[in-house]
């Protein structure tokens, strides 16, 4: 078990979290392939990077892959970066792959706060899904939307404008929520209290980091995005969400009460929501577990050891079961 470095600058705490990019050039895996991957998009309002188009040596067109990913990174929206899940989302295209399935994975680079606050984050997510759709023309019916922890949030807060402004279609192979932070106001003590030493989050800075991207001005006002637990002022759950919503978390995350409480009222709305909730997992565990074997994982040539990349297992068995609901 390890703990977060609560003093670290969130300076430092960015260059740790995009890792992933330095190393990945000389990743041994991708070799022949490398330049058809990890490719930079700037659109009007957005940036982001396609990971991938297709499985790594089988490159596609976003508009003819099977199913088109839509990630939105976590890092309670302080830090984070499309590089931290190269290595995950390059291990789900293959997992893809052996099915059969040819995944485009594209990956918003959303700005960052403090210096960017709420509404900033929202409006690129929406410019960059126009562009998925509009300029990719990605069928919405093949677009799945994934986002781990703040990126949750942030998808939660997507869906919701979408369904307000009615313009664009909603995902049509779902939604796929990874130990989502649901309250950026950790308001409901629970599993914050119960978790608070079987976890790396610490409760305090989450706090901040919430109060950072939407100061609370916003409380009064926004209230249900601020906590998507909330009962909708004006929509169900039922008019935001696609048919199929996966959330994945571990018993241990301090998040965890906060993600049945939303699941529960998104059921009550008449949404089919699964919810896996893995024994004795910190948060993140998908996500970070396999940052952990990212070196490893790009230096092995062929079928990996097992055990390694079990995040992307995680997460690939989910999107592509749900795909078949």
């Amino acid at each position: 078990m390890y703990r977060a470095q609560p003093y670290l600058p969130i300076s430092i705490l960015r260059d740790l979290t995009n890792s992933p990019e330095s190393s990945f050039p000389k990743a041994k895996r991708f070799a022949s392939s490398r330049s058809e991957l990890y490719q930079q998009v700037s659109g009007n309002d957005f940036s982001g990077h396609w990971i991938c188009k297709g499985c790594p040596g089988k490159p596609t067109k976003a508009s003819a892959a099977d199913l088109v990913i839509y990630y939105l990174h976590g890092g309670a929206y302080q830090i984070g970066h499309p590089a931290s899940a190269i290595a995950p989302f390059l291990r789900i295209a293959e997992l893809a792959d052996k099915q059969g399935i040819s995944v485009a994975v594209f990956a918003l680079d959303y700005s960052l706060a403090p210096e960017a606050q709420y509404p900033t984050q929202v409006n690129q997510a929406r410019a960059a899904y126009r562009y998925l759709l509009n300029d990719q023309n990605v069928d919405p019916s093949k677009l799945a939307i994934v986002g781990d922890s703040a990126g949750a949030h942030l998808i939660l807060n997507l869906l919701s404008v979408l369904a307000d402004e009615k313009a664009l279609s909603k995902p049509g192979a779902g939604a796929f929520l990874i130990a989502p932070w649901i309250d950026i106001r950790c308001a409901k003590d629970g599993s914050y209290v119960r978790n608070k030493d079987n976890d790396y989050l610490l409760r305090d800075r989450l706090i901040k980091a919430g109060e950072q991207v939407m100061p609370r001005k916003h409380d009064a006002t926004a209230s249900h995005i601020i906590n998507f637990s909330l009962p909708r002022p004006k929509q169900s759950w039922a008019d935001i969400l696609p048919s199929k919503v996966w959330v994945g978390i571990g018993s241990n995350d301090v998040l965890l009460d906060d993600a049945v409480a939303f699941v529960k009222q998104a059921k009550a709305d008449g949404v089919d929501v699964e919810l896996d909730i893995d024994e004795g997992k910190v948060h993140d565990w998908q996500i970070v577990e396999d940052i952990f074997d990212t070196d490893n994982y790009f230096a092995t040539i062929g079928e990996l050891p097992k055990g390694m990349m079990k995040g992307a297992a995680e997460i690939a068995r989910a999107i592509f079961s749900e795909a078949s609901r």
